[in-house]
């Protein structure tokens, strides 16, 4: 019998290496993938929750029970609902959201706008209280990357839901009623 030379037997240096950062490549692929899901999966999380909790608020609101402090504005959190890091800031009408940016420009010189004049015209003409207010909710949770961390919902409520019942002089009624003689 003649016997064959020994053919290769097996793989060389050079091709475990490239296997190893073939699947080094890959691993980090799948754990990059996994991670962008998880930071997305608690996005998601906390847009829902924060959009629960603002409908939340507004039906308080809707039902009468911050008409005393409405009209000064309405900030807090979600602790006593057990989400410690959820606030929440309430402005009505066509108010706006207080900047809370520490490091926002401010600029004094800079020439108001149109929508700004005609705000102040509008301000100062006499206006007859409306059916309806519009009240905005802006609801603030942990940030992830570079995703918003702010949702800002906004319902009209007729006016009596929101700051209660007045009388012609424009004075807020009285729960309490009064007996004729």
């Amino acid at each position: 019998m003649k016997s064959r030379p020994l053919s290769r037997a097996g793989f060389t240096l050079a091709e475990v290496a490239v296997t190893i950062v073939i699947v080094g490549i890959g691993l980090v692929l799948v754990l990059q993938g996994l991670n962008t899901a998880k930071i997305t999966a608690a996005q998601t999380r906390n847009e829902k929750l924060a959009r629960e909790l603002g409908l939340y608020t507004l039906g308080q609101i809707e039902s009468g029970l911050y008409q005393e402090d409405i009209e000064q504005g309405l900030a807090g959190t979600y602790a006593d609902q057990g989400y410690a890091a959820f606030t929440y800031e309430v402005v009505v009408g066509d108010e706006g959201f207080v900047d809370t940016d520490p490091n926002a420009p401010f600029d004094s010189w800079k020439p108001r706008t149109q929508k700004q004049l005609d705000d102040e015209k509008k301000k100062d003409e006499e206006q007859l209280p409306e059916p309806y207010e519009k009240v905005k909710i802006k609801v603030s949770f942990p940030k992830f990357a570079e995703y918003q961390n702010q949702l800002v919902l906004e319902h009209w409520m007729p006016w009596t839901q929101v700051y209660g019942e007045t009388d012609e002089d424009g004075n807020k009624k009285t729960s309490s009623s009064t007996t004729p003689p």
